[in-house]
């Protein structure tokens, strides 16, 4: 039996014309639904496609004439389904005023940019460390506060001077934005100090990483992220020799200083505080009975407060000045007066740096065998005793050390007269 053929009903569709001739022929399916068939001719075949919808077999037919004039291939005609997506596609673009190809090839270029990373994440990130929502604040600025704030904690005007000079000259020489100073910018203004040996340049970096870190407490810099000179290069230091002087040298030493640098010598060689630490003590300071000098937190170069044993040799040579109040360091020029009294007691070479200092922890850790305990008394780290004065001297040394005592008759007679006149006039 043969299958019962469409029944061709009236009005018939025709779009172009010549080879690009399209029809649509209505029809009625066996079953009784209506239905559209476009018909054409291609590549010597007749070809057919069928769609219930008369508008979308319009629609279809009007781009395969216009696909059949142009000489395009056979599957690129839309459906209705692709007009559909291209409408919504277009209505997700328009509130931000982009059109929809503009929208997709920034896509394709963002896409490409991000690699693996989904776009969403990558959005969230910047969005997270984007840098221009920070507070615009220069780089003289920053160093203007930074300088001010030393100011109101109470540093000592040495390091205040110190910083102000340093950033100073930082400054001038990185401008701009602060948090778009990059780590490259800082090691060349470091490296370019061809003046200046490792030393001082760590020194320099170390002020302008603790002014870097209060830009980020001043909310000028991203507070999650490193700095740019947390993560600028540190300058190798050559391992030096630890000078120490030698209990000879040392009571040659004191027994040469003047009356007014003895108390800085005596407690700088048999307590090891800081040469900076005992310019900011007074004699008030000194505990005679409780037997400990007591540097407060805001003395103390760690700004935590310690207590540092008063030994009997030390507690010996500063008698004198048992009664006495106020600074305990009376004058300015320290280093001067050191080297002068270096040269009257004939010490090879003149003063040595940190010689004090260095004197103690050695001598002390001989002596106790205790390397935390001699880390406390000195503000230090244990680690940096281990390093630099373990077994230096020897226990014989030590005890010559500690037991340098001032002669029988203490004080000198012209000393005596003068501490006599100070109390009169006082």
């Amino acid at each position: 039996m043969e299958p019962k053929k469409r029944r061709k009903t009236k009005g018939t569709v025709i779009i172009g014309r010549g080879a690009a001739t399209v029809r649509i022929y209505p029809t009625i399916r066996k079953n009784g639904y209506a239905q559209n068939c476009v018909c054409w001719k291609e590549g010597g075949r007749r070809r057919m496609r069928c769609f219930a919808c008369l508008d979308e077999a319009q629609m279809v037919a009007q781009q395969i004439s216009v696909r059949l004039t142009n000489g395009w291939s056979l599957g690129d005609e839309v459906t209705r389904r692709d007009i559909e997506i291209l409408r919504h596609c277009e209505g997700l673009a328009r509130p931000f005023g982009v059109a929809l190809v503009a929208a997709v090839e920034e896509w394709a270029s963002a896409r490409k940019t991000a690699g693996p990373i989904p776009l969403a994440d990558a959005v969230r990130f910047y969005q997270v460390n984007r840098t221009d929502l920070l507070p615009s604040k220069s780089v003289p600025e920053v160093a203007g506060e930074f300088v001010e704030s030393l100011k109101a904690r109470g540093v000592s005007a040495q390091y205040v001077s110190c910083a102000r000079l340093h950033l100073k000259s930082f400054a001038a020489k990185v401008g701009g934005e602060i948090a778009e100073v990059s780590v490259a910018d800082i090691n060349r203004y470091l490296t370019g100090l061809a003046h200046l040996g490792p030393v001082s340049k760590n020194g320099m970096r170390r002020n302008i990483v603790t002014m870097f870190s209060f830009a980020k407490r001043q909310g000028y810099l991203h507070p999650e992220r490193k700095t740019a000179a947390e993560q600028s290069e540190k300058f190798k230091e050559a391992e030096t020799e630890i000078q120490i002087f030698t209990p000879e040298e040392m009571e040659r030493i004191l027994l040469a200083s003047h009356q007014r640098v003895l108390p800085f010598l005596a407690i700088g060689a048999f307590a090891g505080i800081r040469s900076a630490e005992i310019h900011r003590l007074d004699w008030e300071d000194i505990k005679w009975d409780r037997g400990h000098i007591e540097i407060a937190g805001k003395k103390a170069k760690t700004a935590a407060r310690r207590l540092v044993p008063l030994t009997d040799n030390l507690k010996a040579w500063l008698a004198p000045w048992r009664e006495a109040t106020g600074p305990i360091v009376p004058i300015s020029d320290t280093p001067g007066a050191l080297s002068d009294v270096a040269v009257k007691a004939r010490i090879p070479g003149g003063w040595r740096q940190n010689a004090l200092r260095h004197s103690f922890i050695s001598y002390r850790v001989a002596e106790t065998g205790d390397v935390p305990r001699t880390a406390l008394e000195a503000g230090n780290s244990p680690k940096m005793i281990f390093r630099h004065y373990r077994e230096v001297v020897d226990g014989e040394a030590s005890k010559a050390w500690f037991s340098i005592m001032p002669p029988e008759v203490w004080p000198p007679a012209e000393w005596r007269l003068r501490f006599r006149r100070k109390q009169q006039a006082a």
